[in-house]
């Protein structure tokens, strides 16, 4: 394996008249690659990362990051009879208006490097990488100030350049709650291209792994925000107290993403889990009152 990457991070302090602050800025860049895989073929389909009707969708290969989703591409939805016939007499397919087209991209390439049509679709030849749950950048800022007895911190975290494999609205079951994206399927010509029809006979294994299962998964998050206020000792000593502060504060504020799922923020159990949401439990949004006393 090799990882190669650039760290980068920056601050100011400063402090004028009442007022003083902190600021630190940090991010990462990291490119990662398999170098040898350590058999003979240099690749490797992660069996234990499929489901019956989705197929495996995580594969190690020499010269590629490491892992990455692996899957057919999709060229929309077939939308009429007609196209539905012709697809189906070019590949053999059993597919109908409303089902998802893939992509048949060959085992060879032009001079250009395009991909050359061989007349079949199959998981061995048309199968490929399309996404990765490694992300190209991660950064966080963290600021503080204090005045007169009030003190704030807060703090921002996030990714980009990272796909996520949403498998937690899994295609291949029939019935189940649906997120609201569902509404814009498909229900006849010229309705969607995008999302196929729903239909417990699935002859074009609709969803089978396929980018449809892809989603952008870069996000910045406010981890923490916190606003507490320390009374001054002339009062608190009156009182046997030595230090007495209050505060509110707040975990998982605000989230920025295009990620349509719980969370953007996948924990992984491992490499080849990385960044593949199979409904995750979402972090909560929590927000505290609390007092720190020193006697």
């Amino acid at each position: 394996m090799e990882n190669w990457g650039l760290e980068f991070e920056a601050g100011f302090k400063r402090k004028a008249g009442e007022v003083s602050f902190n600021v630190n800025a940090n991010a990462s860049y990291l490119r990662n690659k398999l170098i040898s895989l350590g058999n003979a073929s240099g690749e490797a389909i992660y069996e234990d990362a499929g489901a019956s009707g989705v197929g495996p969708y995580v594969k190690g290969m020499n010269g590629e990051v490491y892992p990455y989703f692996y899957g057919y591409k999709t060229g929309g939805i077939l939308q009429n009879k007609e196209e539905a016939d012709e697809y189906n007499l070019t590949y053999g397919q059993q597919a109908q208006a409303g089902d998802v087209r893939f992509l048949d991209i060959g085992g060879a390439v032009d001079a250009n490097g395009n991909s050359i049509p061989d007349g079949q679709l199959t998981d061995a030849g048309d199968k490929t990488k399309i996404g990765k749950g490694m992300p190209d950048w991660t950064f966080g800022l963290n600021f503080s100030a204090d005045w007169r007895g009030f003190d704030f911190i807060m703090s921002l975290q996030g990714t980009l350049g990272n796909d996520i494999y949403d498998f937690s609205q899994r295609g291949d079951i029939n019935a189940m709650n649906r997120p609201s994206w569902i509404l814009d399927r498909w229900i006849g010509e010229g309705t969607s291209n995008t999302i196929p029809r729903m239909t417990a006979i699935n002859t074009n294994r609709n969803w089978r792994s396929s980018d449809l299962y892809i989603k952008d998964g870069s996000f910045a998050r406010l981890k923490t925000m916190q606003l507490g206020y320390t009374l001054p000792t002339t009062l608190t000593r009156k009182v046997s107290v030595q230090r007495f502060r209050i505060f509110v504060s707040g975990d998982n504020l605000l989230t920025f993403t295009k990620y349509e799922g719980f969370d953007p923020e996948i924990a992984s159990g491992g490499y080849t889990t990385i960044g593949i949401d199979r409904g995750i439990y979402p972090q909560a949004r929590t927000i505290s009152i609390g007092a720190n006393v020193t006697f």
